[in-house]
């Protein structure tokens, strides 16, 4: 299980998509930069630790290049919406759709997400041990 801070890292990287999914990527593989001059590490000595969770981050990380860099940004912004005291309650890994603050149209096409009637789901949330081989 992954915590971190969405508005942080979106507020880091000035809102660019690429730079986004960049400090996630760091975060979850918890890398440095290699010398000053990489890009990361204007973004190394910052505290990106939060209360937003992912449950799988690895599997999300390791599949992530069959997917676009839009998709990635959006399910971890929306990931970052869902209520961690809620995950430890009932370990709910579903938002509602109710607090979608976009419209539901404008995600529907996201290959990192169902959507149903009630719910979002985050296919690498879901992942279990069984589906993981």
């Amino acid at each position: 299980m992954l915590f971190f801070d969405w508005t942080k890292v979106y507020d880091s990287a000035n809102g660019s998509i690429s730079h986004c999914n960049m400090i996630m990527e760091m975060i979850i593989k918890k890398s440095l930069p290699k010398n000053r001059f990489d890009p990361l590490y204007k973004y190394s000595n910052i505290n990106f630790i939060g209360r937003n969770f992912l449950i799988h981050p690895d599997m999300l990380l390791f599949n992530a290049y069959k997917y676009g860099q839009r998709d990635l940004a959006i399910y971890y912004s929306l990931a970052a919406l869902r209520n961690v005291a809620e995950y430890r309650a009932t370990q709910k890994i579903t938002l509602d759709t109710a607090f979608c603050p976009v419209d539901l149209e404008s995600i529907k096409d996201n290959r990192l997400l169902r959507i149903d009637e009630h719910n979002i789901h985050f296919i690498y949330e879901e992942v279990t041990q069984e589906n993981t081989h």
